[in-house]
This record gives C-alpha cells, sequence and structure tokens, in this order.
C-alpha cells in the first residue's frame, strides 16, 4: 500500500513553534525525483494487481471435449471407457476431486507466512526538522502465523482429497455395476421379445385355425372369442417387452455420454453374459478381497486418518503464533533515528474460554466417532456378503429349475406333434405345447438374468469389476 502525505500549512498571520528568522536560511524541499520515481513505480504495481485480479475469460469448448462415439456396434467394453471418460453420472463426484485438491494447494501456499504487508509513505511535505534524512517510511509484516498449524493443515487437506478420490472411485463402481445390468437386461429383453414374436405368430394361427372351424360349423363363437383374447393379451406382452427394452436403451445412452433421446447408438449384445462378467469366477470371490479393495472402507480410512491430523491440528493451535515486523523510522515521529529495524514477536491469547482446549476434546471424540462408522461399515458389507450369496445360490435354483421346466416343455411339444401327425389331437393341442415351449423360453431367459445381475453385483462388491478397468494407482499423485 502505498499513500503520499502533506503537512498542512500554518494559517496566515501565526509563526509554527519552528518559524525561523529572516536571517536563518530556509528552504522547502520540493517532490523532487525520487517522490515521482516512488509514485510511477506503485502506480504500475497497482494496475499490475488490477489486471490480475481481472476474471479470466471463460475457455472455449475445444473439439476433444465434445462426447465422442466410435463407430460400429459398442461393446460392453466399450461402454466403459466411454462412461468413466464422460459419463454425467461420474461428473458430481469428480469435479468435487478438482475442489479438493484446489482446497490443498491452498494449504501448501499457506506453509509461509501468510497476509504479508507491505506499506510505504513518501511525504511530499514535512516540516524542516534537522536529523531526517529520508522522507519517506517503510514497513514490512505479517499477520500472525503458526508454522505447525499450517503443515497439519495442509496434511488435513491431503487426507481430504485422497477420500475424495476413493469416493469417486466407488460411485464408478457403483455405476459400472448399473451399467452391466442395463447391458445384461437389454440383451435378455431381446431374447424375450423374440420369443413373445414367436408367442404372438402362434396365437394368430390360433385364431385362424378357430375361425375356419366356425365357419364350417365346428366351433362355437366363444372358441373364437378365447383365441382372439389370447391374441390381445399376446399382443400387449410385446409392447411392454418392447417398451422396457427403449427405456432400458434410453437409460444407457443417457448413463454412457447423456445422449439426447432422439441420438441414436448400436450395441453388439452378442454374448452379452461373457461380455459383462468377463469369466468372473463368483466361488473364487472371498470376503477378505472383497474388504480390501472396498473403496467405501478405504475412504472411511482416510476419513479417520483425516481426522487424526485434526486432533493434531487442535494441539498445534494452542502453541503461540510468530510475528515479524521490519520497518523504518517515521519522519513525523519525535525519532531522529534511522536505518531499519527488525522485530520478532509471539503472540499467545491471554483469555479464550478454553475453547482451543475443548476443541481438542471435541476433535479426540470425533475421531472415535469415525472409528465407529468404519467398524459398522465393515459389518454392514459383511452382511451385504452373506446376503448376496444366498441370492446368488436361490437364483441358481431357479435357473436349473427353469432348464428343468423348458425341457420337460420341450418333450411334451414333441410328444404333441407326434399326437397331432398321426390324428390323434387336433392342431390347438399342438399349439398348445408349442406355447409352453415358449412360455418355458421366457421364464429360463428371465432367471437367467436375474442370476446373473446378481453375480455382477457380486463382481461389484468384490471389486473386481471397477479394477478391471479402474487402475487406482493412476489416481495417485
Amino acid at each position: 500500500m502505498a499513500e503520499a502525505f502533506v503537512y498542512p500549512r500554518n494559517p496566515r498571520g501565526q509563526r509554527p513553534a519552528h518559524f525561523r528568522t529572516p536571517g536563518q536560511s530556509h528552504r522547502r524541499r520540493g517532490p523532487g525525483l525520487p517522490a515521482l520515481l516512488v509514485v510511477a513505480f506503485w502506480t504500475i504495481t497497482l494496475g499490475l494487481l488490477l489486471e490480475a485480479s481481472r476474471p479470466a475469460r471463460a475457455a472455449e469448448p475445444s473439439p476433444a471435449d465434445a462426447q465422442v462415439i466410435p463407430p460400429g456396434p459398442l461393446t460392453f467394453e466399450d461402454c466403459v471407457r466411454l462412461a468413466i471418460r464422460q459419463s454425467p453420472y461420474f461428473t458430481r463426484s469428480a469435479l468435487e476431486i478438482e475442489v479438493k485438491q484446489i482446497n490443498e494447494t491452498d494449504s501448501r501456499y499457506a506453509m509461509f507466512p501468510p497476509h504479508v504487508t507491505f506499506q510505504s509513505y513518501y511525504y511530499l511535505d514535512r516540516p524542516p526538522q534537522p536529523g531526517l534524512p529520508h522522507p519517506y517510511y517503510l514497513n514490512f509484516s505479517m499477520e500472525p502465523y503458526n508454522p505447525f498449524g499450517a503443515y497439519f493443515t495442509l496434511q488435513v487437506q491431503k487426507a481430504a482429497t485422497q477420500m475424495t478420490i476413493f469416493l469417486h472411485l466407488q460411485v464408478i463402481s457403483q455405476g459400472l455395476e448399473r451399467l452391466g445390468k442395463m447391458f445384461l437386461s437389454l440383451a435378455a429383453l431381446k431374447q424375450l421379445t423374440a420369443f413373445q414374436s414367436d408367442l404372438l405368430n402362434l396365437c394368430r394361427e390360433n385364431l385362424t385355425f378357430a375361425e375356419n372351424r366356425r365357419a364350417i360349423g365346428t366351433a362355437t363363437s366363444l372358441e373364437v372369442r378365447l383365441a382372439t383374447q389370447e391374441l390381445e393379451v399376446a399382443k400387449s406382452e410385446l409392447a411392454r417387452l418392447e417398451g422396457d427394452r427403449k427405456r432400458t436403451l434410453n437409460s444407457i445412452k443417457t448413463f454412457i455420454i447423456g445422449l439426447k433421446l432422439e441420438q441414436t447408438i448400436d450395441l453388439d449384445l452378442r454374448d452379452a453374459r461373457r461380455q459383462v462378467l468377463n469369466n468372473f469366477d463368483p466361488a473364487a470371490a472371498t470376503l477378505e478381497q472383497a474388504k480390501a479393495r472396498s473403496f467405501e472402507l478405504k475412504a472411511l480410512a482416510m476419513k479417520l486418518e483425516l481426522q487424526k491430523y485434526n486432533v493434531t491440528l487442535a494441539k498445534a493451535k494452542v502453541l503461540p503464533d510468530i510475528l515479524f515486523n521490519t520497518q523504518t523510522p517515521n519522519p513525523l515521529s519525535i525519532t531522529t533515528g534511522s536505518g531499519i529495524y527488525v522485530a520478532l514477536g509471539l503472540q499467545v491469547p491471554i483469555w479464550d474460554g478454553l475453547d482451543r482446549i475443548r476443541n481438542i476434546s471435541r476433535q479426540k471424540t470425533i475421531l472415535k466417532q469415525y472409528g465407529s462408522e468404519k467398524d459398522e461399515k465393515e459389518i454392514d458389507l459383511t452382511d451385504k456378503w452373506n446376503d448376496l450369496q444366498e441370492v446368488i445360490s436361490v437364483n441358481s435354483a431357479g435357473v436349473n429349475l427353469a432348464k428343468s421346466q423348458e425341457e420337460l416343455a420341450r418333450l411334451k411339444e414333441r410328444q404333441a406333434e407326434i399326437r397331432y401327425d398321426s390324428g390323434n389331437e387336433q392342431l390347438p393341442a399342438w399349439l398348445e405345447a408349442r406355447k409352453a415351449v415358449l412360455e418355458a423360453h421366457k421364464s429360463a431367459a428371465s432367471k437367467a438374468l436375474e442370476y446373473d445381475q446378481s453375480i455382477v453385483s457380486l463382481r461389484q462388491l468384490s471389486g473386481d469389476l471397477c479394477y478391471s478397468y479402474v487402475d487406482e494407482k493412476s489416481w495417485q499423485r
């Protein structure tokens, strides 16, 4: 900060205490070259500071920032790469990392004494008192500084950054689980839609047969109405499956790259189970592996370490602050000396209501809370693991049952076909057997989907899903 002071003149007709007689030489100093140099220096400095403080212009979006879709059908791995790079589902947690890194940078700069102030006064006019060789005043000072507090504040911000990274990786892990389940659902819905289309054709064939029989008088109107209603039910079921397939595809589009609904995307759903599970063996996954890879537990462990630094930081704030000052004598003071004077000191609050002492106890209590929270999360992870194992076991039994029912329906359909060919059964009996086979196919596909989705959940919980596509070390600095 630079300021210029002009010493006030005395009113006309009054003699100041330092008035000199006509015999004495009295020469008033003008501003001179040094004053002009000082004023010019601080004018330029002020202009540079104002320019530096001007808000930066927003960066223009570059073509590299635009959403990119690779050509051709997208496999599950392609979808994962796109989601990690540009999914809006991960944007919020990724930006939170940037905020924490900025906070960490602030703490690094705070390792040096903050708010250092330099003051300079150049007196354009001053009392013509002898013994004052310099018409200016310099003062270099800083606010109270606690180096221990600054150091542990930096450690707190580092731990906060690492905790945010783990939380972001946890969001990615959960997002990939969701993406995998949607990918499997889309493939299953494609199969179910094909089965329902075949079932719809059988219903049309059955309705045609009933109408022909009614035309020749061998069937009643009730049989035609029953066949018509079965056809309408089949159409409604097909419309439902197509609607579910469209909604799932839209969810994948918006989840991966935030595409608009009218934009198109082509997915490669061949062998979707192998693409998503990637030879994952659920029998080889262990609870210890899940605990070691859990980003949520790692975030809580980092949160615990962060709080330990908070306890140490609370203790460091009890220490006195350091004071520093360097200045020259003020030309308007009665001091006639010259030179630069350096001062060091300590600042200790005499009474703060024991707030700093209580803060230490408060931070220790919070540390115990975080420790209990970590233990609770480990118990929750164990319970979730055991529950998921039970779900997988139940779904596996459901898949085996559906396969048995599918084989039984196929055998009955073959039996009905033989009887129809031999003239022992009419066409409706064979059509019903063929419908039963298609219903068994649909049930088997649904049970397989439930089982595969539970395996995806186990893969995510064990950490294999996220670790297969994300390198944790790449996030560490």
